[in-house]
């Protein structure tokens, strides 16, 4: 009788023994993704009116 359990344990997966494989896409490792950094595009200076005005 215990063979029977052991066998439909077996196919139910219920043993703890069993090893599992990972299958689809459950078989890759997580990847934490670092935070990318914003560059700022760097803008033209624009001249002040005082500066126009000196010249």
């Amino acid at each position: 009788m215990s063979e029977i359990i052991n066998f439909v344990k077996e196919i139910l997966m219920l043993g703890g023994n069993c090893e599992k494989t990972p299958i689809g896409l459950c078989q890759f490792e997580y990847v934490a993704q670092t935070p990318s950094k914003r560059v700022k595009p760097k803008r033209k200076r624009e001249m002040r009116l005082s500066e126009l005005m000196d010249k």
